[in-house]
């Protein structure tokens, strides 16, 4: 991936996390880029499972629309960025298996496109989401508040 990239793909993890917050950890970029692997890495990556093509993100989400779709790859290329080969081929396959598959090219259509899928998430998922970030969030201050009472009861 090159730089510029690089940029929008740090600004849409920025926006997803501060605009969808309960559902931020859904949103993921599997690491998938060679940049500076070796060939030992690479062949390791492989054999543990790394394909090539994968978009940028993948957002574990399902959405309907004319019929549910188990979640969204979304690659990231600049204004005049061509997918390769690998990349076509990944979204055919993607695609086959019931996944909405996207190439954007700005904050603004990630942002467009992001925002149109979560209105048609079914809401079933929006409030077993809703519950499980409430939990986390419980689970997180309590572990917070645990930690501050050690911390005074050593003084």
């Amino acid at each position: 991936m090159n730089h510029e990239e690089s940029k929008l793909q740090q600004q849409c993890a920025i926006c997803f996390r501060a605009e969808h917050r309960e559902y931020a950890s859904l949103l993921t970029h599997p690491i998938n880029e060679g940049g500076a692997n070796t060939r030992v890495s690479g062949a390791i990556h492989k054999a543990e499972g790394t394909v090539a093509g994968v978009p940028d993100f993948l957002l574990f989400l399902p959405a309907e629309y004319d019929r549910l779709y188990f979640g969204l790859g979304i690659e990231l290329k600049t204004p005049t960025g061509k997918q390769s080969q690998q990349q076509k081929d990944f979204q055919l396959m993607f695609q086959a298996a019931g996944f909405m598959y996207l190439v954007v090219r700005s904050l603004d259509e990630f942002r467009l496109h992001v925002n149109d899928w979560m209105k048609h998430v079914p809401e079933y998922i929006q409030e077993a989401v809703a519950s499980a970030y409430r939990q986390l969030m419980d689970e997180d201050l309590q572990r917070q508040r645990a930690k501050l009472q050690r911390i005074i009861n050593k003084k």
